[in-house]
């Protein structure tokens, strides 16, 4: 008995941990490049969103070094990485999931000074500028050249040595190529800043200073950021620019895993703006001239899961060869079908032949014209044969009802003669 409740109780707990493994979620890590505190709100509404919807667990850690992220998704360290799509790297083996967040190009001025464009901004300003990352080094270095902006005449600073205690007449100009929802802007513009507009939000659309860099640099495009979008500022629409942050991933990442991830945050935007209203600004562009990495291909099947099938793509080509098939089809059907008609005239000469055969049996009761008539069916019968060895006969349901009458009018035949020779052996008999 002993044995019994040991044996029940290690069944129980061997059931237990297998039914506590089954149902462990699997863990993903997500790391992004950015600055922690300028994206926690959003980065969290996504997270969250994700691992409820695809029944996993997701975590997200920050770091200001894309070199770094960049290894350890390399090293397998983390899952997914978001990072600016200006990033380089030479490794093959990186893959596109989706296009996130815009970091937009932010540029701020004290109220009592005024700049004549773009490059006074930089030149005569004390400017302090969000971060200084090596992909943003890499952006601004494309902007200077772009706008004659001379580095070298740039007093720059970092927006961490900004703070509320400083005079304001010392802060001039903030930069930063930054998240929307960033707390530094938000301050700025509460204490009275400018948005600085980099051209004439009326150029826009007409050859703007603004699209030709961007059309220089295919990574970033013109942003326009709208009035009274940050309580009341800024007081008139500005045109700037962005670059998007991508998910990426490795390319042996499982490709369900991708396709489900893909299929989340594109059908889902809207809850995710019940989230985060910065989900507003979600583009899904897969321009694989634009994204940095080549396309993941769990991400590649969902955006082609509607597509029509190769064939469709080339159907003005192949539709004259469809068009002659389809005739060639119809004439072979024709001439097939008018060939069994053929097929079933003969099977009827036959049969009708057969019923002559039944009619002649009815008008005699002369054993010898049984006999005769049952030697003219066997003839008949050997002549269906032959033709249908020939295939001049359908070996269908019709010639099957000719082998049953067959079998039936030789039946009825002979029993015929046996009655018929009876019957003359009994009269016989009586004269005898």
């Amino acid at each position: 008995m002993k044995k019994i409740v040991k044996f029940l109780a290690v069944a129980v707990l061997v059931l237990l941990v297998f039914s506590s493994c089954k149902d462990e979620k699997k863990e993903y890590k997500f790391l992004k490049v950015s600055e922690y505190s300028l994206s926690k709100v959003s980065d969290t509404s996504l997270v969250s969103f994700l691992s409820r919807e695809n029944n996993i667990k997701l975590s997200i850690e920050y770091t200001l070094s894309e070199d770094v992220a960049l290894k350890k998704l390399k090293d397998k360290e983390v899952d997914f990485l978001i990072i600016p799509n200006n990033a380089r790297y030479s490794r093959s083996d990186f893959r596109t999931v989706v296009p996130l967040l815009p970091r937009v190009l932010m540029i701020l001025t004290n109220k009592k000074l005024s700049f004549n464009d773009i490059k006074d901004v930089f030149e005569k300003g004390v400017v302090y500028f969000e971060d200084r990352s090596r992909l943003d080094s890499i952006f601004f270095e494309k902007l200077y050249y772009n706008f004659n902006i001379d580095e070298r005449k740039i007093d720059s600073h970092l927006v961490e040595e900004l703070s509320p205690e400083k005079e304001s007449d010392s802060l001039e100009v903030y930069v930063g190529l930054t998240h929307f929802n960033n707390t530094e802007v938000r301050n700025l513009s509460d204490r009275g800043w400018y948005f600085y507009s980099m051209d004439d939000i009326n150029m826009f659309g007409k050859g703007s200073r603004i699209e030709g860099f961007t059309m220089m640099n295919t990574d970033s495009y013109p942003f326009v950021l709208p009035m009274s979008i940050f309580r009341g500022k800024p007081l008139r629409s500005i045109l700037t620019v962005a670059i998007n942050d991508i998910l990426i991933t490795r390319k042996d990442v499982d490709h369900n895993l991708v396709y489900n991830l893909t299929k989340t945050i594109i059908e889902n935007k809207s809850e995710l703006i019940q989230m985060d209203q910065t989900y507003n600004l979600l583009k899904f562009d897969y321009d694989a001239q634009v994204l940095t990495f080549p396309i993941h291909r769990g991400a590649r099947d969902y955006l082609n899961r509607n597509e029509p099938p190769v064939w469709y793509k080339y159907v003005k080509m192949v539709w004259p060869l469809i068009s002659i098939s389809v005739v060639l089809f119809g004439i072979f059907a024709s001439f097939r079908q008018r060939l069994k008609r053929r097929k079933k005239q003969n099977i009827e000469m036959y049969y009708n032949s057969l019923l002559d055969i039944r009619e002649k049996s009815d008008s005699t009761t002369d054993p010898e014209e049984y006999t005769a008539l049952l030697k003219e069916m066997k003839k008949l019968r050997a002549q269906a044969i032959k033709s249908l060895a020939k295939k001049r006969l359908d070996p269908g349901e019709s010639f099957n009802i000719f082998l049953a009458l067959y079998n039936e009018t030789k039946g009825e035949l002979i029993e015929r003669i046996r009655e018929e020779r009876a019957r003359e052996k009994e009269q016989t008999d009586k004269k005898a």
